[in-house]
């Protein structure tokens, strides 16, 4: 492998570094600082390919302030249905970030 190689593994590297690290992050603040809400499935897509299952969860849920929200949820459970009510906690600053609690 020639410089350029080893210098775009590097690189590569260095981002899935960052990117974990933002993620790990945002999970531990929303558990220790997060708000409680109740929210409902309000949708659910398979965002995998031919032969790949990957579904992303949505919930509808409402903030301190009123503000009704469609985030993501960062750590789905088998069997989430739409239209189930579920117990979330969500980032104070990054309201589209919640996870099941």
């Amino acid at each position: 492998m020639d410089a350029k190689g080893i210098i775009m593994w590097a690189v590569f590297i260095g981002i899935c570094a960052v990117i974990w690290f933002i993620s790990r992050n945002m999970k531990k603040q929303i558990e220790e600082n997060g708000i409680e809400t109740t929210g409902v499935i309000s949708r659910i897509e398979d965002e995998g390919g031919t032969e790949d299952i990957t579904f992303n969860y949505y919930a509808k849920y409402h903030t301190e302030d009123g503000e009704e929200i469609e985030g993501i949820i960062s750590n789905p459970t088998a069997g989430l249905e739409e239209g189930q009510c579920v117990r979330l906690k969500y980032h104070p600053e990054h309201k589209m970030n919640a996870r099941l609690i």
